[in-house]
């Protein structure tokens, strides 16, 4: 227990630092300087007002100088980044695992709120998680990997392989809703997310994150569109779906894979 409420204040922290980065990078501000400060009001915010998930309601959800409500993003990036730390360790210890699905569990936080606050997939973030991932399957490869859930290790090759399978089927989708719909259902950062995060993946829980993707894509798309609160020809940003395909895919593929078999007997 000890060692999971260390990890949740870690993970907390890895948050706030994502919270600058969600912010700053859209806007090509440098990640480093000036210090930490309100984005409303510019003002410097002191080491006490930013402590993670805890000065957000200390505060009363307002910054201390202008008084403007500090948006809900905030606690809401650090809680789930501390709580997919201490998940991914819960499931698979400190690991080869471990390091590999915290690394993309980061990656996937950022670009699902630029995706929804900007519309945008930062090609920064996607360079840096393709190359961290093929450097990380490469390094680890002599280790003995534990299986996955498909009982296919995760290896340098499984991630090349992955990369073309998770870009392809992404492109061939593409192509497929431009020649049904004559419009691009699918953006270029959308493939390219695609891509990067099948390296951590590996060939087998890709397929499983991209079917689980469009499913929820699919339940939530529908129910907006009952609700009134969008149309047919509406667009949803995919990187918060596609993060939820993966990160089920990763902490409990081995259930759902078992359950969709039982279920087709």
């Amino acid at each position: 227990m000890f060692i999971k409420l260390i990890l949740f204040c870690i993970g907390a922290i890895i948050g706030s630092f994502l919270n600058v980065v969600i912010y700053r990078l859209p806007r090509h501000e440098s990640l480093l300087f000036p210090d930490s400060h309100c984005p409303q009001c510019g003002e410097k915010i002191d080491w006490f007002d930013n402590i993670p998930i805890l000065s957000f309601f200390i505060l009363g959800r307002k910054c201390r100088h202008c008084k403007l409500p500090i948006p809900a993003r905030y606690p809401i990036v650090e809680i789930l980044s501390a709580v997919l730390l201490v998940i991914i360790y819960h499931v698979y210890g400190f690991s080869y695992e471990f390091l590999l699905y915290v690394t993309l569990s980061a990656l996937l936080l950022t670009v699902t709120f630029t995706d929804l606050e900007k519309r945008e997939i930062p090609n920064t973030v996607i360079l840096i998680g393709a190359i961290a991932g093929l450097c990380m399957s490469l390094i680890f490869w002599p280790v003995c990997v534990p299986p996955s859930w498909t009982g296919c290790p995760l290896n340098f090759i499984n991630s090349l392989i992955a990369f073309l399978a998770g870009g392809g089927i992404m492109i061939f989708w593409t192509v497929i809703g431009k020649l049904l719909f004559k419009k691009e259902g699918i953006g270029a950062g959308d493939i390219k997310l695609v891509a990067m995060t099948s390296i951590f993946l590996g060939l087998q829980n890709t397929l499983m994150a991209l079917f689980l993707s469009f499913l929820l894509a699919t339940i939530v798309g529908i129910s907006m569109i009952l609700i009134k609160k969008a149309r047919m020809d509406s667009s949803i940003p995919f990187a918060p779906f596609l993060a939820s395909g993966a990160l089920i895919s990763l902490m409990c593929g081995s259930q759902v894979f078992s359950w969709y078999f039982n279920i087709m007997r």
